[in-house]
Formats: C-alpha cells, structure tokens, sequence
C-alpha cells in the first residue's frame, strides 16, 4: 500500500499560501480543490485545510483522515507535477466515504489531474 511521505505534504503555512495564492479553485458541494502546477513531474503536494466551523474536533479529525486515506489510495493514478489543498464545505463532515471520494475524483479529473474516462 503506498504511503504519504512526509516530502508529499504540504505542511507549513508558507507553502499553503503560495498554493493559494497562484492556483486554479474547482468546487462542488461538499469539497473545493485548489491545484497548482508545476513544471517539475517529481513534485506531489497534499494538504487538507478545514475551519472550526465545520464542527467539533472529532469530526474535523475523521474528515481529514477521510481525505488522507481517499488521497493516498488514489494517488498513484495522479500525474506529476501539482500541489493540491482540499478545502471540505460545510456539511462534508455527515457526508459518506464514498460520496467524499467520489467528490474529490470528479474535482481531480475537472482539474487535470486523473486522466478522463472513456465513455464506453
């Protein structure tokens, strides 16, 4: 099972900045997804960034391990080069694994990081 190594997260708050600053925002209703590209395919980024008002701290700990997991899952199938912050939206929190992971693959796809699927 692939990891999430420390040199794939996004961790200070520098590096969330930068990303906010200089990136393309896709949204939907449980999630928004920020991306930055990069010219170098090595680099892979991951941050989760969440507010107090989307409920007391257990449930924003179990939506971020949610998020976590559904990333490091799907991350081999991600092309290189992005730095990513997932912004859940009120309400995530009560939402099922399924539909957050479905979320987060429909936002990744709209953004360029999966490949499209065929229809067939």
């Amino acid at each position: 099972m692939p990891r999430i190594l420390k040199s794939e997260r996004l961790r200070q708050s520098k590096e969330f900045k930068a990303v906010f600053q200089q990136c393309r925002k896709l949204e939907d209703g449980h999630l928004a997804l920020y991306v930055q590209f990069n010219g170098d395919a090595g680099i892979r980024k991951f941050g989760v960034s969440l507010s107090r008002a989307l409920g007391k701290a257990y449930l924003r700990n179990r939506l971020k391990r949610r998020l976590r997991e559904i990333y490091r899952v799907e991350k081999e199938k991600f092309r290189g080069g992005y730095q990513v912050i997932l912004v859940p939206r009120r309400g995530s929190a009560l939402r099922t694994f399924g539909e957050l992971r479905t979320s987060f693959l429909t936002l990744a796809t709209r953004a360029g990081l999966l490949p499209r699927m065929k229809q067939g």
